[in-house]
C-alpha cells in the first residue's frame, strides 16, 4: 500500500514514514500541498496523511484541491488542538478520517487499514 504524507514538519514526516515502512507500507513525503499535487498528477497512492496546520493553506482548504486531482484517494487528516467545528468542516470537505495529534500509532494503522475496501466474500458453489 502506497501512502503519501504531507506535513510541514519534516521530522514528523520522517517519523511517520519510518513507522509505516516498518509495517510494510511504501511512503512518499511532502512538506507542501503544491509539491504533493505535482506528485499526485504523476503517481497513484492508496491513502494520504495530511496535516491540518500547513503554512498558507490548511488541510481543510487543501482537500478540494487534492480531490480534484485524485478523487478516490482517502485522506486522513491529522489535527492538533482543533475545535469540533474544525473537525466537522474537515469531514464535510471530504476527510476520510481524522486523527488527533500527537498521533497514536495504533490508531494511525487502524485508520490506514480502514481505507482499504473490504474483500468481497467468496460465494460457494453447490
Amino acid at each position: 500500500m502506497r501512502i503519501m504524507i504531507i506535513d510541514d514538519d519534516y521530522y514528523t514526516c520522517q517519523t511517520l514514514s519510518r513507522l509505516l515502512t516498518a509495517k510494510g507500507f511504501s511512503t512518499h513525503i511532502h512538506t507542501t500541498v503544491a509539491d504533493a499535487v505535482r506528485t499526485l498528477l504523476a503517481e497513484e497512492f492508496d491513502a494520504m496523511l495530511l496535516d491540518y496546520h500547513l503554512p498558507g493553506l490548511n488541510g481543510t482548504d487543501a482537500l478540494p484541491i487534492i480531490q480534484e486531482v485524485s478523487p478516490r484517494l482517502p485522506v486522513i487528516l491529522m489535527m492538533h488542538e482543533t475545535t469540533l467545528e474544525d473537525r466537522e468542516k474537515a469531514l464535510r470537505a471530504g476527510a476520510f478520517y481524522i486523527l488527533q495529534k500527537p498521533i497514536n500509532h495504533r490508531a494511525l494503522l487502524q485508520a490506514i487499514r480502514s481505507t482499504r475496501p473490504s474483500p468481497t466474500p467468496k460465494r460457494h458453489r453447490k
